[in-house]
């Protein structure tokens, strides 16, 4: 069920200019020195990752499971954007908490057997032929997880007034996985033939899977496909409704934003139906609980064209309300040259994006000419004119 909360918009600055950081990387630079030289480069909001895929928070938390070596970094960071007069959002990993695991096994999400043969002995509530993820929460099914996430964005809120709240890995990790006796003992309430999605599941996603077949049958709407990968969107809007309803109680004005699978946003109705088939994420589900959205157009990750990163803004911006903003997730790792780096900042220049956030702070700062790219780029450059590179640069994210 969709909740409703009072407050439903903050007001989103014009022309966004992120950085996602992690918070060792910021703690071994200098973390007052890089919030000064993110001023100088003219990012105006910083993305800190206070809660990670481990589960360990860089804050001196009260509630917390794990906490990383430096605790300082959230507060320092948080007092460095402020007086740099930066924007600053707490960036937590919401679905995967390995150290929350360690000590709740049992709440690991389910994958699929990869193998056809077990299916036929197959017994609703039985695991045997089931693997249980050490990585990812079966939030669906585990209460007490979402109250532990949810305790620990208060406490940030509490404690250090942040800009906004970001959400990230707010998803499935792909569609073999949410398959735990809570999901299918909903899905057979409902009618659904449990046996026959798991023999079209192992068939996409098991040993040989093709990796489509339930993307292919959700678009030729096969009723019990369909309601199926509903079922699991539905889970990831009703969490991302939680906390939304919780940061507008605690904070009306503070700035809600979600990290999303690209995908989702394309322009192609193969590449949504993807998304939702896979992560559950439907983009209209996210503009409706967030302020803005940032989809990870990271083209050179996925072997994409530089007009893909348009293709995937485009689609994205028919997709959500007018309320919500659409802030693009830009690659500036995995050995991308800065030539290609200047050639999407370019295109999406002209897109009428509300902002750009590139990932990541440890690869940007690597070196002095990286820097200087970004200095030009952002101060000089954004919203005037194309940005141009020696063609003979050797430069390059690592």
């Amino acid at each position: 069920m969709t909740m409703n909360c009072q407050g439903r918009y903050s007001v989103v600055p014009n022309s966004i200019r992120g950085i996602w950081v992690w918070g060792t990387s910021i703690s071994e630079y200098g973390i007052e020195k890089a919030v000064e030289e993110f001023k100088e480069m003219g990012i105006t909001d910083v993305f800190l990752l206070v809660k990670g895929t481990m589960g360990r928070v860089c804050w001196p938390s009260k509630i917390a499971l794990a906490t990383s070596q430096d605790v300082s970094v959230l507060p320092r960071t948080r007092a460095a954007c402020s007086e740099n007069n930066l924007r600053f959002h707490a960036w937590f990993i919401i679905t995967q908490d390995k150290t929350y695991l360690e000590q709740n096994w049992t709440s690991g999400m389910w994958g699929i057997p990869i193998e056809s043969e077990p299916v036929q002995e197959y017994r609703l509530g039985e695991h045997r032929c089931f693997r249980i993820s050490t990585a990812v929460v079966d939030f669906a099914s585990d209460i007490r997880y979402k109250e532990y996430v949810l305790s620990l964005i208060a406490e940030v809120i509490n404690d250090y007034a942040p800009d906004g709240i970001h959400l990230d890995y707010i998803r499935y990790p792909n569609g073999a996985w949410g398959w735990g006796p809570v999901q299918l003992q909903r899905a057979k309430s409902i009618g659904l033939k449990v046996d026959s999605l798991l023999v079209q599941a192992i068939r996409t996603w098991g040993t040989g899977g093709d990796q489509r077949n339930f993307v292919d049958l959700f678009m030729q709407g096969n009723p019990d496909v369909v309601k199926w990968s509903e079922l699991k969107a539905n889970d990831v809007r009703d969490f991302l409704q939680e906390i939304r309803c919780l940061v507008r109680r605690m904070e009306p004005s503070m700035l809600i934003s979600a990290a999303l699978i690209p995908e989702g946003g394309n322009v192609d109705p193969y590449e949504r139906s993807f998304a939702l088939v896979n992560f559950g994420q439907r983009y209209s589900d996210f503009s409706e609980a967030c302020d803005f959205i940032l989809p990870m157009a990271y083209h050179r990750e996925l072997n994409k064209p530089i007009s893909w990163v348009l293709d995937v803004f485009n689609g994205t911006a028919q997709m959500i309300t007018n309320r919500s903003k659409i802030v693009m997730g830009i690659q500036a790792h995995g050995g991308i040259s800065i030539n290609e780096t200047f050639d999407v900042f370019n295109v999406l220049k002209k897109s009428g994006a509300d902002g750009i956030c590139f990932f990541a702070f440890h690869e940007i700062f690597k070196n002095e000419k990286t820097k200087e790219f970004f200095r030009r780029s952002l101060i000089e450059d954004y919203n005037q004119r194309d940005i141009s590179y020696p063609q003979n640069s050797e430069g390059r994210f690592h």
